[in-house]
Formats: C-alpha cells, structure tokens, sequence
C-alpha cells in the first residue's frame, strides 16, 4: 500500500473516531434503512464489519445466535456497547485492512462500509470476508448507490477514489468514497469468483447478499 493510500485511509478512521458522537444524526429520517436490513437473511452466528455506533447491531443480536462485532473506532464502539446491553455481542476494536478473523460465521453483514474500501484492497478485503465465512454462509451488505455522487464533494488527484466530510464544528477530513451501481457491484464481485444478488432501493441505496464460489 502506498504512503499516501496509508494516510487517506489514516485520516478516513480520524474521521469517524470524531464524527461517533454526531454520526446517527443521518439516520434521523431513514427508517426505511430499518426495512431493508429487516429483509435480509442474517442468521447463526453473525460477524458485523465497520458496526459504527451500533446502529444495526440489535437488529442483528435479535436475528442471530451471536454477534461479533468490529470497527476501528473505540468511540464508535462505546457508543454501540450502550445499545446492545444484555444481548449476545462481542466487540473488536480493529482496523479492518489488517484484522483477521479467527473463526467462522454463518452471516456476514457490513452497512455503508464497501464504499469506503479503496480498489486497491477490495480484493484482499473480499478474502478476508470469504475466510470468514462457514462454506454455506453468505454476505449481507447495505451501502449507498452511485446518486450518492450528487451530493458528496468529490476530492480529484488522491490517491483512491475520495470525497471531503465536514464535522458539526467544521473540521475537515477526507474519506475514502466509491459510487457502485448494482450492475457494477455485481460484475466486480463476480471477478473475485462470488455470485451476488445486488439491487437499488428508494432510489439511492444498495441491498442485497454474495456467496462465494468455488474460485
């Protein structure tokens, strides 16, 4: 990985280890994000990637044997023990480039987190997620679509695709920040040897679960 991949990727956990406190304010009118992760297949023991506050992981706790659950953000993760008092989760505080699970799980589930993966390690992010996995289990993802475009400042010349995040005090950070469509998602996945069900929700999210092949 580049110097200057290391420091996006550096300044995008910056990002969210400052924006935990504020970070559900998006999620104020978006109860419809609660019926789409609703509709998912997440069963059995369940790994949550990039869980933020925990947001979705009652939701999950509720469907699943177990839940564990991991974000490279400590005050993210203290926001998210608060909301699953008394249920069956495990907390990891890690950066997900560098982590590797030592178990398997029946269900992988990751919200808003694939777009944030930068080209250069998707591949190797998909063999971890693959390494997770119980041989009949299955991906479980929510994201944005590629219209998110519209309304993120988009950085030209970084070194993976980036967009500029402002904080309720002003601070500036840049995140890493892909827009997929489903078709694209799909093919690209289908590269890396998984079969993929991926469709566009209210017109500006993505929803849908991968299983891996044979390859």
């Amino acid at each position: 990985m580049s110097h200057d991949l290391d420091a996006l990727l550096a300044e995008q956990i910056a990002y969210y280890r400052a924006r935990a406190g504020e970070y559900d304010e998006i999620y104020a009118e978006r109860e419809m994000l609660d019926t789409l992760v609703g509709q998912l297949p997440i069963s059995g023991d369940v790994l949550e990637l990039a869980c933020g506050t925990g947001r979705w992981t009652p939701v999950l706790a509720g469907r699943a044997r177990s839940v564990t659950a991991v974000d490279a953000a400590p005050e993210m993760i203290a926001i998210a023990r608060d909301r699953v008092r008394g249920l069956p989760v495990e907390f990891v505080t890690a950066d997900l480039f560098g982590w590797r699970p030592t178990r398997r799980y029946d269900t992988v589930f990751f919200g808003f987190w694939l777009s944030h993966v930068p080209p250069a390690l998707f591949e190797a992010f998909w063999s971890t997620v693959r390494g997770a996995l119980h041989p009949a289990g299955r991906v479980c993802l929510l994201d944005t679509s590629d219209r998110e475009r519209e309304v993120e400042e988009v950085l030209p010349g970084e070194s993976a695709p980036a967009a500029r995040r402002l904080l309720n005090d002003g601070r500036q950070y840049r995140v890493v920040k892909l827009f997929y469509t489903p078709q694209e998602l799909t093919a690209r996945l289908a590269g890396l040897g998984w079969s993929a069900d991926i469709r566009e929700a209210d017109g500006q999210f993505l929803v849908g679960t991968a299983v891996p092949g044979s390859a």
